[in-house]
């Protein structure tokens, strides 16, 4: 072979040296492993002049300086990113969280740590995060920028559900919620959570037929919208017809969203539409996700469990949940009930998934927070005012009753709304219509109102509704009055009536407002009012006299009038 040969052998198998930011990316790579740094910040430098829209570029080149201890140089890359290269790269948050809590300023860490969290919950340094928002906060005296930070976070979160109408919903006003959500959506067609939320709006106030209209209508134009999945599977489940709950039903066993609060809602419109086998499946599967498991997610993995009869499952997660600080009432009080079920021989123990006690016990919370005359304490608590709604649709006539009552003394715009509404139900009985009527009376109520009477809704104004409806509100307190009537003008002294009318439509108002129980005998009554309004009077009566007209005891009467002495107008 010539030398010549050999020469064009050797130009021919020459590799070319690419100069490019991979290239010096590598050699970058190869100097830390070494560790050395400086020279790594050098081929850093390379790869942003290579590529100088690449923002790990200068992530890679911060991370370096912050290690050479140059961190306001570090901060100035990584702020650079977040202002001009790219906004949303969450992690260089972080990294200025780190830059700034080696400087010492910790209030600027913090800042940037809860930054990083909000911007990205479930990203890559989340854990790392949270411990260092620990530290700064414990050892370092910290916490004005997360208490800001968390301020910040409620007020979104209020303004967000205000705008949708979740919040009213929580708050349990439901009729409030209707008017707000209509009025915003003709502003707002596109907002869908506002269409769910209304759709509930009109479930939770009976108007059925409505609710199913609106989901329909959003899961046609959005067929993967979940919670109009969901609550067209609870309103076919009440309503039918079954077919189409069958065909939601199916199509929910078949979700495990990766979200948390949508795996939430699946497993708990499961469990709402009696697919308990369904959801107990959900909640096992969430349950291993979740690290620490919220409280609510452990009560509902065991009212899935006690639901489909698998007791001790349900014991054990309920045990971890009265052990708690958040829910344990309620964990508690199903540890007793799950026992009772056992003692009794049931198969299964019938469960809500909501993480509260039951309506029924927390309506007799409710009633005794009324005897202790705290309104304060109840009125704007959102569990106890869903309790009132429920007993309202739901309770016999005496549960709603009370509740109208306790309606009549919360006095808000969500209250009269809710009255107005119970009175054009067909089923609501006169006394009821006429307990309504008084409770808008001393709420305040104008214009007109709506009440069932009949076979047919009628108008009635305001104002023409009797000032002694009181007395309709039970036929017993009718009763009285009108025997004292009948006994003073058969006696012709009609012109105490008067007198007698007013103060016992005055001690009536009274014990609506303060007390569930009725007045009791009413013979007792009406002698005690008679006997009270002729010693108004100065009219010689014997309280012995007086009894034997009802058939009553003296003593009784003497008790009663009493009591009724402080409602009459002094005479002159």
């Amino acid at each position: 072979m010539t030398e010549s040969s050999r020469g064009v052998g050797v130009q021919a198998n020459v590799i070319p040296m690419t100069l490019d930011a991979a290239f010096f990316l590598e050699r970058a790579m190869r100097y830390l492993q070494r560790n050395q740094l400086r020279k790594a910040m050098q081929a850093f430098r390379k790869t942003i002049e290579y590529e100088p829209n690449n923002p790990a570029n200068y992530c890679n080149l911060a991370g370096v300086l912050s290690e050479l201890g140059d961190f306001t140089a570090s901060n100035e890359l990584l702020l650079h990113v977040l202002s001009e290269v790219d906004p949303d790269m969450a992690e260089c948050r972080f990294y200025l969280a780190n830059n700034y809590a080696n400087m010492g300023d910790f209030e600027a860490a913090e800042r940037f740590v809860l930054e990083y969290l909000d911007a990205d919950p479930e990203g890559e340094y989340v854990g790392d995060a949270e411990e260092m928002l620990a530290v700064l906060i414990d050892e370092f005296g910290g916490g004005e920028a997360y208490a800001r930070w968390e301020e910040e976070r409620r007020l979104q979160e209020l303004d967000e559900a205000t705008k949708n109408g979740r919040k009213m919903l929580e708050d349990g006003k439901f009729e409030v919620a209707v008017e707000a959500l209509e009025k915003l959506l003709q502003e707002q067609p596109d907002n869908v959570p506002a269409w769910n939320n209304l759709s509930l709006a009109y479930y939770y106030t009976g108007s059925h037929a409505e609710a199913v209209k609106v989901a329909d209508q959003v899961l046609e134009a959005h067929p993967d919208n979940l919670h109009a999945l969901c609550n067209l599977a609870v309103y076919t489940y009440q309503l039918g017809p079954r077919e189409e709950f069958e065909f939601y039903a199916a199509k929910l066993q078949k979700l495990f969203p990766m979200n948390y609060d949508h795996a939430m809602k699946v497993g708990t419109t499961l469990g709402l539409v009696g697919q308990h086998e369904g959801a107990l499946r959900v909640f096992q599967s969430l349950i291993k996700l979740v690290n620490p498991p919220e409280p609510v997610l452990i009560h509902s993995l065991a009212a899935a469990a006690a639901n489909c009869g698998l007791y001790p499952a349900a014991r054990r997660w309920w045990k971890v949940l009265s052990q708690g600080d958040e829910c344990a009432e309620v964990g508690q009080y199903y540890l007793q009930a799950v026992h009772q079920a056992e003692q009794m021989g049931y198969r299964r123990l019938p469960t809500s998934y909501q993480c509260e006690l039951p309506l029924q016990v927390r309506f007799d919370q409710m009633r005794r927070r009324m005897r202790q005359d705290d309104p304060s304490a109840w009125r704007s608590d959102p569990l106890l005012r869903a309790a009132l709604y429920w007993g309202l649709r739901n309770g016999g006539e005496e549960t709603q009753r009370a509740v109208i009552r306790i309606l009549s003394l919360i006095a808000d715009g969500d209250a009269e709304k809710s009255l107005r509404t119970f009175l054009r139900r067909v089923d609501a009985t006169q006394s009821l219509q006429a307990a309504a009527l008084y409770a808008l009376q001393r709420i305040g109520a104008r214009g007109s109102v709506e009440l069932f009477q009949d076979g047919s809704v009628v108008t009635l104004s305001m104002s023409d509704v009797p000032l002694d409806i009181i007395l309709d509100v039970d036929s017993s307190w009718r009763w009285v009055f009108d025997q004292v009537d009948i006994w003073l003008l058969k006696h012709h002294k009609e012109s105490y009536a008067h007198s007698a009318k007013r103060a016992w439509t005055s001690f009536l108002k009274h014990t609506f407002q303060k007390s569930e129980k009725g007045i009791g005998k009413p013979e007792i009554w009406a002698a005690a009012l008679l006997y009270a309004v002729m010693k108004q009077h100065n009219d010689s009566v014997r309280q012995k006299d007086v009894a034997e007209w009802f058939n009553v005891s003296s003593s009784s009467v003497s008790k009663a009038a009493s009591r009724l002495n402080g409602f009459f107008v002094r005479m002159p």
